[in-house]
């Protein structure tokens, strides 16, 4: 029986027991009303028997009527049992009647009368009462019935009231769930059990082009086509509760798009027993973070793998640890020279040029990657040395050939570092820093070339880092000190001055010359430290050799990249105020190349030195193929001719004739000729011989610490006090 049946049946029910409980109600009522009625008859009838008794009293009374009385009380139901105040009450009247005027029996009558009368009054108002009482619990009985069957009528009612809101809610709810599912604009598929389409919203033919009455009926698989096995997969998982989805749909028009969303089980819930797709169209976000996902690791300009994502790459290829694997570190030569002179727009359309022809040489499972600025990268995986050579010199090629942009033609060099990897003990970062150390090995080397990284010149190169860092904390904290070798005047063999020459106390070394240390001072730039430090402690020594009637000299080599420093002339001044020393004692000795690399520049500087009063010298001349031609340009004032030619020059013919050219020369142009090197005394002796002046060498004297050099002044014999300078 339905829900309706079941209500019509209730209220028919109501109202067949109200009816029934209302005649019964009253059948019950009618009853309590005449529950006194015996009791009225029965006092009737004692009123009755009581006046014909004082009939008979009077003698007025015949004996059927005493006769009648008596039969009425017992039709009546009066007691008259023998002892009950009724059977008193008639013996007490026959007695009259037989006996009228007698006054104990018209006593006795009265008497009994009376009691009958209090006794069927007394039952009266018992009857009342009764009646009074069965009255009032029927009252209160049928009130607490009446107030609870309409207490139980009002609660099935406010239940009746609740289920209905709760129906029009309910009902709500679904019109406006409806209204979602009719108006939204995400493609809402209902899939049974058996994988068929039993519902499809109507924003389908926005989404995918088709209209629902196309889908609803089919498989699965017409709706998402190369998807399916994905989504069949999710349906027989059977997985419970929500499952992200993301599936490719085509179209009606062939466009596909990329439908993000859930998958719910539903076929547990009875009202639906069945599978829930909701999708969203998202090709744009999709595409968007794809082209973030590819601006993120790729280079904008030329579309190469960028830094990050060849790192990762390389670190994959390590991980697979699949044989040896080549990486190309590659730098563009001069490219700086390109955006300065043409811009930087000339300079991207090369970029791309270089990436076009890196593409075109590469194998195809290769990648190439711009790292930044001119500097690419490539990563071969399963080569070897030969071939990962062979590609580099091929890369080279390719690169070198011409490109034309806007009429100008440009010749593309490269520098190219090659670090071969064994994927069993690799790692990505070093194996990135080695091919960027060996780049920097081919730029070393000179443009255009290609260098494979070498183990044991990397620890050679770290070895000379590690020393570049120690000769600055060196420099820094006074681990460094002076040692002095004299020069003589070679006429009278005596001191004439002295060149300061750096010595290094190195902690775990030992003792270095400065053949060990000047060149990585000079790669690292700390040689202008280095030699601000030398000239300040040479100039103070140079003040503590000087001794009375003696003026010695104070020779201090400089470098190229102390003499290119704009301010040094300044700095050279400021540390002979400082010191004290005379100007004119000075000796600032400068080498031929650093003469020859800039004529211009190195005159303009020592004509500033040569303002101040200090005397500049060239070391090792000779050695430079056109000193000759620039000689007469610079304020020189010393000649110190190399010791490759004193060497020689007692057995060597052409080493004599090239040192007595230099000395001719000397003597022509007013300069001081010193010789260096000189060990043996038929060297000093030919040396005297051709008036070459002054000399320097083992001969005399090695470089010394300061006490000893001073020990060879004349007149300078050490303080007790004496302190080693530096």
């Amino acid at each position: 029986m339905n829900r309706d049946g079941r209500t019509r049946l209730r209220s028919t029910a109501t109202v067949v027991g109200t009816l029934f409980v209302v005649v019964l109600e009253m059948a019950f009522l009618t009853g309590v009303w005449h529950l006194g009625d015996g009791v009225h008859r029965q006092r009737e009838a004692a009123a009755a028997f009581s006046a014909v008794a004082t009939s008979v009293a009077s003698g007025s009374a015949t004996p059927d009527a005493l006769t009648r009385t008596v039969d009425g009380l017992a039709r009546a139901g009066v007691d008259l049992t023998p002892g009950s105040v009724g059977a008193t009450a008639v013996d007490a009247a026959r007695a009259l009647e037989a006996a009228p005027g007698d006054a104990g029996a018209l006593a006795t009558l009265r008497v009994a009368d009376a009691a009958l009368a209090e006794e069927l009054a007394e039952a009266s108002s018992a009857r009342a009462w009764l009646a009074f009482a069965i009255h009032a619990g029927l009252l209160v009985g049928v009130s607490i019935g009446w107030f609870a069957w309409f207490r139980r009528i009002v609660d099935r009612h406010r239940r009746l009231e609740r289920e209905l809101t709760a129906q029009r809610v309910v009902d709500q709810r679904e019109r406006r769930l409806l209204a979602l599912v009719q108006n939204s604009a995400d493609l809402i598929v209902v899939i049974e059990a058996d994988a068929t389409i039993s519902f499809v919203s109507p924003s389908a033919p926005a989404v995918i082009g088709r209209t629902p009455d196309e889908l609803v009926g089919q498989h699965v698989k017409d709706l998402v086509g190369d998807e399916a096995p994905t989504l069949l997969a999710l349906l027989t998982d059977g997985r419970q509760g929500d499952q992200a989805v993301r599936l490719r749909l085509t179209r009606a028009d062939g466009r596909t798009i990329v439908g993000e969303g859930t998958l719910t089980n539903l076929l547990g819930e009875s009202t639906v027993e069945a599978w829930l797709l909701t999708l969203r169209d998202v090709t744009e976000q999709h595409e968007l973070a794809e082209q973030l996902s590819h601006q993120a690791f790729h280079d904008a300009l030329t579309g190469l793998a960028n830094r990050a994502l060849f790192a990762d790459r390389l670190e994959h290829a390590i991980s697979r640890r699949e044989g040896t694997l080549a990486v190309m570190f590659l730098d563009l030569d001069d490219f700086k020279q390109v955006n300065d002179t043409r811009g930087h727009s000339v300079g991207d359309r090369l970029l791309v040029v270089v990436t076009d022809r890196l593409r075109s040489v590469l194998r195809s499972r290769d990648t190439a990657a711009r790292l930044g600025g001119d500097e690419f990268a490539v990563l071969m995986e399963e080569t070897d040395r030969a071939a990962a050579e062979q590609m580099g010199q091929r890369i080279l090629e390719v690169l070198a050939q011409p490109v034309s942009i806007d009429g100008v033609s440009w010749s593309v060099k490269a520098s190219l570092g090659i670090a071969l990897a064994d994927t069993r003990s690799s790692t990505a970062e070093d194996v990135l820093r080695e091919a960027d150390v060996a780049m920097y090995w081919a730029k070393e080397q000179g443009k255009g070339t290609l260098r494979v990284f070498d183990a044991a010149q990397h620890a050679v190169t770290l070895d000379r880092l590690t020393l570049q860092n120690e000769l600055v904390e060196a420099i820094e904290t006074g681990g460094l000190l002076l040692h002095f070798q004299p020069t003589v005047n070679l006429r009278t063999r005596e001191v004439t001055g002295f060149e300061a020459l750096v010595r290094w106390q190195h902690p775990s070394r030992g003792f270095l010359p400065p053949n060990e240390f000047i060149p990585a001072a000079e790669e690292s730039g700390a040689i202008v430290a280095l030699g601000s430090w030398v000239l300040a402690e040479a100039c103070r020594a140079a003040v503590e050799l000087q001794a009375p009637g003696t003026r010695v000299t104070m020779a201090v080599n400089v470098s190229a990249q102390q003499l290119s420093k704009p301010d040094f002339t300044a700095e050279v001044a400021g540390v002979l105020a400082r010191t004290g020393l005379d100007p004119t004692l000075l000796v600032l000795e400068i080498t031929e190349s650093v003469l020859l690399d800039d004529i211009v520049s190195a005159a303009g500087s020592l004509h500033g030195l040569r303002d101040l009063g200090v005397s500049i010298a060239i070391d090792d001349f000779g050695t430079g193929y056109s000193s000759l031609s620039y000689l007469s340009q610079l304020p020189v004032d010393i000649l110190k001719v190399d010791k490759s030619f004193i060497d020689d020059i007692v057995d060597d013919r052409h080493a004599a004739t090239v040192t007595l050219a230099i000395l001719e020369m000397s003597r022509s142009l007013k300069m001081t000729t010193v010789a260096e090197g000189v060990e043996t005394s038929e060297q000093a002796a030919w040396l005297e011989e051709q008036d070459c002046g002054r000399g320097q060498g083992y001969l005399w004297s090695r470089p010394v610490p300061f006490a000893e050099a001073r020990a060879l002044v004349p007149g300078g014999a050490p303080r007790v006090d004496e302190v080693r300078v530096g």
